[in-house]
């Protein structure tokens, strides 16, 4: 009997134990709650959560990012550098408004190309001549385009992109290439492909080499949905072809799919005739001609009048399938890859994907054979598909984000009316 109270005390014992156990867990738990005083900082920092979605708003009211982007450089006689510096400035000042005078902030710009990108080209000078006048002259958004002579063995991450001319093995460089692609760095390979090219080629640029004759054929757009295709098709009807109307009488010429037409100024009437148009174009207007293309004059240069800009879409209802006409070499098989296509053979290729999870931040490489350059819609294509391949990603005033910062996205329909949407981060942070 003795035994069994000794049993039932040392349970009771136990219990009392766990209760007292459970009791100290509870108060260690719900002291502090009890006890916290919430840090004033934690309202500050979503007041200023809210100050930067505001601002992102009254930028898209006041059209902010058109007139740094795309500014109106002709009205106010600044060049157009000049211009978007005072209006980058102009941005600055105001969002220092907008915060206390502890914090720093930052504007995170994707799928707008920067004003100013930097190539570094594997390439001669000759190559790098005809790109500076044939093909890299400042379009929508780009004012800028820096070229730089280098070899595989002298990448540096100071470049947005790499262009590279003609079949090199690339296999032996793999390491430095892949530590470029790593940090997002894109590369543009302009070539033939007679012959199969080189693992490594084949790797970055998602080339499938099949062998086959030439042909003169019909390309299109294909897979819009695809992300490269649809960035690409968008970019390039948006896109400018700029071309020179030289002195005595101002006239010029533009080639596109095989024909040639003459273009010539009219300065009394401050407007461009172009042969097949009914009509003289003034700025933002179009003539379509038929079975070939779209076109509208988007610009006239009003200093000199040494050149114009102009547009080119689809005579179709859907102004991005454009249709590209040229001989080729047909020796790339279709991919997934593939941007433009005849149905069995492929004229450019941009591949994406295996060295980042997002979208925004994977390098872009594009491939396109060497075609018929005095094609101004060919040069057109390359032309944007090195635009493409620089990220189109970009910090508007280069300062390192710490870790511990607010941050608020705002996304944009378009700029100037382009229909191309783009997005916007604001960091802050205090110190």
């Amino acid at each position: 009997m003795l035994d069994n109270n000794m049993g039932k005390m040392g349970r009771g014992f136990i219990r009392v134990f766990e209760v007292v156990l459970f009791t100290f867990l509870l108060f260690g738990i719900l002291i502090p709650s009890f006890f916290r005083y919430y840090d004033p900082n934690d309202w500050a920092s979503a007041k200023n959560k809210m100050a930067a979605q505001d601002m992102l708003f009254t930028i898209e009211k006041n059209q902010t990012f058109d007139n740094i982007f795309i500014p109106d450089y002709w009205q106010s006689g600044t060049n157009r550098a000049t211009l978007q510096e005072k209006n980058t400035e102009s941005l600055r000042n105001n969002t220092e408004r907008v915060f206390p005078a502890s914090y720093d902030f930052e504007y995170e710009i994707k799928n707008v190309p920067p004003s100013r990108i930097s190539i570094g080209c594997l390439c001669n000078e000759s190559d790098i001549a005809w790109l500076t006048s044939k093909i890299l002259t400042p379009s929508y958004t780009t004012s800028e385009f820096s070229i730089t002579p280098v070899t595989p063995n002298n990448f540096s991450d100071s470049f947005d992109t790499f262009v590279i001319f003609g079949k090199q093995n690339l296999e032996p460089y793999k390491s430095s290439i892949t530590s470029m692609l790593q940090l997002g760095k894109g590369f543009v390979l302009i070539a033939n492909l007679s012959s199969e090219p080189d693992n490594m080629t084949k790797e970055i640029f998602g080339i499938n080499y099949t062998g086959g004759s030439n042909a003169n054929v019909n390309f299109q757009f294909m897979d819009m949905m695809d992300p490269a295709t649809n960035g690409l098709s968008k970019r390039y009807t948006e896109n400018l072809i700029r071309i020179y109307t030289l002195e005595p009488n101002l006239k010029g010429k533009l080639h596109i799919k095989g024909n040639i037409y003459n273009i010539s100024q009219s300065p009394d009437n401050n407007c461009v005739n172009i042969s097949s148009c009914p009509s003289c174009l003034h700025e933002n207007q179009s003539c379509l001609i038929s079975g070939v293309a779209n076109l509208t004059l988007y610009q006239i240069d009003p200093l000199y009048a040494g050149w114009i800009d102009i547009k080119i879409s689809s005579v179709s209802s859907n102004s991005r399938n454009y249709t590209f006409s040229d001989y080729v070499p047909r020796s790339v098989a279709i991919g997934k890859s593939t941007v433009l296509s005849d149905g069995t053979s492929a004229i450019a290729n941009a591949a994406l994907g295996g060295y980042s999870i997002s979208y925004e931040t994977e390098p872009r490489r594009f491939w396109i054979y060497q075609y018929d350059s005095s094609q101004d819609d060919l040069n057109l294509m390359l032309k944007t598909g090195i635009m493409w391949s620089s990220g189109e990603h970009f910090f508007l005033f280069k300062k390192a984000i710490p870790d511990k910062r607010i941050v608020a996205t705002h996304f944009y329909t378009g700029l100037n009316g382009n229909n191309i949407p783009f997005s916007v981060s604001l960091y802050a942070w205090g110190y």
